[in-house]
């Protein structure tokens, strides 16, 4: 056997070694043969390499009824900590990445999270997987192409605290529709990012519905020692889908048909979370989703030019025909 040979199933086995140390659920025989395209004996010596190179292997208890096994020695692993927010934001932005077709570079993100998984110590990646899973959760993705506020990373930080420990937060808060800075308590359920960053969460006021706070309107944010009882029924991604982009009202369905021209840039966009997309006889392509933000909608519909029709809700198409209108108004005035 050559060295190049040698050389990567050595890869394979430091590879395998991670996976076994960064998965709690551990790894299977199986799992080895289809991760690495080896045969079952194959895949038996590579499990026995990595216990004979890296330490003792355990069996971990699963409902599948196959022999899953993961390392625990402390071999991989670093000095250097890492928190469930570091982790967080990797899972954060590989799930963007997937939603927005970057499918490769998502996957590359993913798999840098299982090697920093591998470094932590057991007890201290299962203190904090509950903060992993409850931070990915509250923080939903708000389909809307466009430009991003600068978000301050002490606000960030502070209310990610509050939703993971389910703590009142108090800011003091600037009104968009009269200018008055308040101070406001809430109970901080998610965040929500797109063309703008919003904070859903309410104030506790008895059947109160959930509201959004912009996050570039908040400041002097503080984390309570007051902790709330968090409503098990409320989805965070069931919310985010009711919008286009994240202006909440109620949904309403959406048909919109793209000329042949912009066929192929309109099929590789992601309007909305629900779409679905149906290529013409004719050449053009029809997408339809359901979603409320209807302002949101017309302007973004805006920048297709002709390119695009409303074929419905009426409303929006009379919104877009108006909002031409007025631009092309605008442009054709002579400077002063």
């Amino acid at each position: 056997m050559g060295d190049g040979v040698r050389y990567e199933r050595l890869t394979d086995i430091v590879k395998l070694a991670i996976r076994m140390q960064g998965l709690r659920g551990g790894v299977t025989l199986d799992e080895i043969q289809e991760e690495f395209g080896v045969s079952r004996p194959t895949a038996e010596r590579m499990r026995n390499a990595v216990e004979g190179v890296f330490g003792v292997l355990e069996l971990v208890d699963r409902d599948d009824n196959k022999r899953h096994w993961r390392l625990r020695s402390d071999a991989l692993r670093r000095l250097v900590p890492l928190s469930a927010g570091e982790l967080a934001e990797l899972e954060s932005a590989a799930e963007t990445l997937a939603r927005t077709g970057f499918e490769a570079r998502a996957a590359a993100l993913r798999e840098l999270e299982t090697k920093l998984r591998a470094t932590l110590h057991a007890d201290s990646l299962a203190r904090i997987e509950a903060d992993i899973e409850a931070l990915v959760q509250a923080e939903g993705l708000a389909m809307r192409a466009g430009p991003r506020p600068r978000l301050d990373r002490d606000l960030l930080a502070r209310l990610r605290e509050a939703i993971a420990t389910c703590r009142i937060v108090e800011v003091r808060y600037l009104a968009k529709s009269t200018g008055r800075m308040s101070r406001q308590r809430i109970e901080p359920y998610g965040l929500l990012y797109g063309n703008r960053a919003f904070l859903v969460g309410r104030t506790g006021w008895k059947n109160q519905d959930m509201r959004l706070w912009r996050l570039v309107n908040m400041s002097e944010a503080q984390v309570t020692g007051e902790s709330f009882t968090r409503d098990p029924d409320f989805d965070l991604e069931a919310y985010a889908r009711r919008s286009f982009g994240t202006f909440q009202e109620e949904p309403v369905d959406v048909v919109l048909r793209f000329t042949a021209d912009a066929e192929r840039d309109a099929a590789a966009f992601l309007f909305h979370p629900s779409q679905t997309m149906e290529e013409n006889a004719d050449g053009t392509l029809t997408v339809r989703f359901t979603a409320g933000g209807i302002d949101e909608m017309c302007w973004h519909l805006v920048t297709w030019g002709d390119s695009v029709a409303v074929e419905q809700p009426a409303g929006l198409r009379q919104l877009l025909v108006e909002m031409c209108a007025a631009l092309a108004r605008h442009h054709g005035e002579p400077n002063e």
